[in-house]
């Protein structure tokens, strides 16, 4: 998952949790004040009750006290209106079914318990009401005279419990007014969350913009471009970081080109070393080969068997060397010579090698099929000609004893490269030697066949020098198919 993704799901997420968290608490804030804003207002409403009340309280008289709760059910628009004697004995009620039975559930307990007036939101006769209670004390004063009070005074000086009043006040208007201004709350998060939201991922845009500069930078130096630079815009911690990546990008290109000059001197060094051995080496060879040969035309008659059969060997030995030596001179020219490339018709280059070794193909019964539909491109003909020359006489030195051998000669265009194959039904290589073959005098053991070893590294040598790569798929004993592919902007 691409970090912008994992940043955007991060932001909405969030975005949400912080907006359903601000919703809850603003909705159970506004929820609460408006209960006390209503259980204030039936609190003011019920202040003024009047005092003949309190003997009903007194001698527990629903025929006193029910008057007074009719009429702050008129005055209230309350649902309902209840007085309370202190163990939760219905006094008077509104509904008078209701006279005379004993309450004991939470909300009744507390209100009998409580000496300050209190609220609480419950459910009644299929409603929602803010069920409001207030304390009845009978008060003495310093004039022995007794009032109903519901709020007690600096100048008390005797209080008794005598009750409680409760009523249940409609709060219908207060849920709906809750409602609007809970919605109108969430239109001002989503409006107030859709412009953070979109100030984030602007900015958080510019700041991956930067950073997928930075990504493609590093892939191409991945890909050799030693040197690559990024723009540095601005000169915050991201543009610190272009700044040091850009340094240490130069430093590289700096390191490379050194490293590729060392490189190129030392190769240099080592064909040159490989060229004059190899060529002050083919002299005495000659002359090897020249003394033995005199050797065993005029003086074989004096020469016993023994004789005769190490004069064989040396004479074996000398051509074997003198094929190393050309082979060795074959491979240094490689890389000192610098010929033009130019548009190679491989079909062409192929059909010549063969011809070259048309004799011999035939002699073994190989099967060559060309594919017709060779690619073009621009090369070195001599390297080409000298590659080809390689794969196909490697392949058919491997035939061993195939009945049927064949070998077949295929390539094709796939996106940036040009590729091509040459695949033999010889006895194939085991996966332990794909990568040994391609090394200077590294050869199959399981076959004895003519050459030295130094076909295939001349085939590796200019395939990399065109920065291309060559490799083999085989099994042993089931043929072998080596691959060669450039790229176009090499070719």
């Amino acid at each position: 998952m691409k970090l912008q993704t994992k940043l955007l799901i991060f932001l909405i997420s969030t975005t949400l949790l912080v907006a359903g968290l601000i919703v809850f608490l603003s909705h159970r804030s506004v929820h609460t004040i408006l209960l006390e804003e209503a259980a204030k207002r039936g609190l003011l409403k019920t202040k003024g009750l009047p005092a003949e009340t309190v003997s009903g309280f007194q001698t527990e008289s629903e025929k006193i006290i029910l008057p007074m709760l009719q009429a702050s059910l008129e005055q209230t628009g309350a649902v309902y209106a209840m007085a309370l004697d202190p163990n939760g004995r219905v006094l008077a009620h509104t509904n008078v079914i209701e006279a005379g039975k004993i309450y004991t559930d939470p909300v009744t307990r507390n209100a009998i318990r409580s000496d300050q007036p209190g609220y609480r939101e419950l459910e009644a006769n299929d409603q929602t009401v803010v069920d409001v209670s207030l304390p009845v004390w009978s008060i003495r004063q310093a004039t022995t005279e007794e009032e109903f009070l519901l709020f007690g005074g600096k100048e008390l000086k005797e209080t008794t419990r005598l009750g409680t009043l409760r009523l249940g006040l409609p709060i219908r208007d207060t849920l709906q007014i809750e409602k609007r201004i809970t919605v109108q709350i969430v239109w001002i998060l989503v409006v107030t969350g859709s412009i953070a939201l979109g100030a984030s991922l602007f900015f958080m845009r510019k700041v991956l913009l930067r950073v997928q500069l930075l990504i493609e930078g590093t892939g191409r130096i991945s890909r050799g471009e030693y040197g690559a630079l990024v723009p540095a815009l601005s000169k915050d911690e991201l543009g610190v970081l272009a700044h040091s990546f850009n340094q240490m990008s130069e430093d590289l290109a700096m390191a490379h080109e050194h490293l590729e000059n060392e490189v190129k001197i030392r190769t240099q060094e080592l064909e040159s070393v490989v060229y004059t051995i190899s060529h002050d080496l083919k002299s005495p060879i000659v002359s090897m080969q020249g003394m033995a040969s005199i050797l065993m035309e005029e003086y074989s008659g004096q020469l016993d068997e023994k004789g005769k059969h190490y004069l064989l060997r040396v004479i074996s030995n000398a051509n074997y060397m003198e094929e190393m030596i050309i082979d060795l001179l074959a491979l240094s020219r490689i890389g000192r010579a610098h010929n033009a490339p130019e548009p190679a018709d491989v079909r062409t280059i192929i059909e010549k090698v063969l011809d070259l070794h048309r004799e011999r193909f035939e002699k073994q019964g190989i099967e060559i099929v060309v594919d017709p539909a060779l690619p073009h491109f621009t090369f070195d003909r001599t390297q080409l000609t000298e590659l080809f020359q390689n794969l196909i006489t490697n392949a058919a030195k491997f035939m061993a004893d195939q009945s049927h051998p064949r070998i077949e000669i295929g390539g094709r265009e796939t996106g940036e490269w040009v590729q091509f194959y040459v695949k033999d039904n010889g006895i194939g290589i085991d996966p332990e030697y794909h990568e040994k073959i391609f090394k200077v005098f590294q050869r199959l053991k399981e076959v004895e066949v003519e050459g030295t070893g130094v076909g295939l590294s001349i085939v590796k040598k200019i395939v990399d020098l065109a920065h291309g790569k060559v490799w083999v798929e085989s099994q042993k004993g089931e043929g072998a198919t080596f691959f060669v592919r450039f790229p176009k902007q090499e070719v």
